[in-house]
């Protein structure tokens, strides 16, 4: 690497700790730049603009998921749901702030022309839509629509990211070992009634009238 150069990795690790920092709309290539003690022009060299370091973080964190999830299919075809989703609680919480990022910037993501953010989601949620329908006709799962069910548990898992950023005393494999009970068996020890007895509309009680009203 040149004298006063840097890496495209080290790019978006800086850009990604910035972004989470001080948002993505506050944050400037100046700024990145100067963090890593370059020149700007250094960074064209692997991003021409904010909005392509935006796009390859997600990319990133994309692959990371879709990798993770397809080994734990394939190496457990016939758990391959619960394998997917254990997978994906894990990646996801090996990775708490690039998540919290992208789920954060979210509405930046969608202005971004080169990606196709939408979906590459619908795909990957298909993934596992698939796996529960299967494991719903084999009498294993409840069954629920699998879209519901799917996108329920995958947000339910993302929101480890709001949460857990490696504190003391709550270890990664715990953290994940926990949620993925909690997503699989509840927390009930007994099923919960399909409706709940709604509680009536406490009276609002109404200003009194004034005389000259």
């Amino acid at each position: 690497m040149p004298k006063g150069g840097v890496t495209r990795r080290q790019v978006l690790d800086l850009s990604a700790d910035l972004f989470a920092k001080h948002g993505y709309r506050s944050t400037s290539l100046e700024v990145v730049a100067d963090k890593l003690g370059v020149t700007r022009q250094a960074l064209y060299y692997h991003f021409r603009n904010k909005g392509e370091i935006l796009a390859a973080l997600f990319e990133q964190m994309m692959t990371r998921l879709e990798t993770a999830v397809a080994v734990a299919a394939e190496q457990n075809a016939e758990d391959a749901f619960l394998s997917m989703l254990r997978a994906h609680i894990e990646t996801a919480g090996q990775n708490t702030d690039l998540v919290a990022l992208l789920l954060h910037e979210r509405p930046e993501i969608a202005k971004l022309g080169s990606v196709r953010a939408a979906k590459r989601r619908r795909e990957y949620a298909a993934l596992f839509v698939s796996a529960y329908e299967e494991g719903a006709r084999s009498g294993r799962f409840r069954d629920i629509d699998a879209t519901v069910a799917v996108n329920t548990l995958i947000s339910a898992a993302n929101g480890i990211s709001w949460w857990y950023h490696g504190e003391r005393g709550l270890d990664e494999e715990t953290i994940v070992d926990s949620v993925f009970q909690m997503l699989t068996t509840g927390f009930l020890t007994r099923d919960a009634p399909v409706k709940t007895k709604r509680l009536a509309p406490a009276p609002v009680a109404l200003p009194a009238s004034s005389p000259n009203s």
